[in-house]
């Protein structure tokens, strides 16, 4: 495996499988020859909520209308880590840069040193589909969190609201000079 530095400590780690395409030196990319995507997935919420006993940590609870759950209490700094993991992988999303033509073409991005939290992106014709990856407390739960339709910029699904929820709350990134 290989991973290379992105951002902040933001790394992309390579997964080797089938049709490995390196033709941009930034992406590794895979092709899934048995799609992430599962079929039509169940209304998913998602509350994020500041614990009265301590500021500096979160409550996520992501529950779906199959009353499914994942749940976790989160330090500020764990959850600035999923904000850029977020944000590089709707950045990435938002571009036609690995997309499959037959197959789609997943990329994934997550921190070297922050195994909680993984974002998929998987990328076919105009539309980019979002996987979260949650590994709290020796459980690991994938759910699809959203799309993204380059023809028509329109967004959906509880990836974005959780974003829009984490760069509401989380103190602005000092900026590089």
């Amino acid at each position: 495996m290989t991973l290379r530095l992105i951002s902040k400590g933001l790394l992309l780690s390579v997964i080797f499988a089938i049709g490995i395409d390196m033709a941009s030196p930034v992406f590794a990319r895979r092709r899934v020859v048995r799609g992430i995507a599962a079929a039509q997935d169940p209304e998913i919420s998602v509350n994020l909520n500041r614990l009265p006993e301590n500021s500096r940590m979160y409550s996520l609870v992501i529950s779906d209308s199959d009353e499914r759950v994942i749940s976790g209490n989160f330090s500020i700094e764990r959850l600035q880590i999923l904000k850029a993991i977020m944000t590089e992988a709707e950045k990435f999303a938002y571009t036609s840069e690995g997309v499959g033509t037959k197959e789609p073409i997943t990329t994934r991005f997550a921190d070297q040193h922050e195994p909680a939290f993984i974002c998929d992106v998987q990328k076919i014709g105009v539309e980019s589909s979002f996987f979260l990856t949650f590994n709290i407390d020796d459980n690991s739960s994938t759910l699809n969190a959203g799309k993204y339709f380059r023809s028509t910029r329109r967004e959906q699904g509880m990836f974005f609201d959780l974003l829009t929820r984490l760069e509401a709350i989380l103190p602005k990134s000092p900026t590089k000079q």
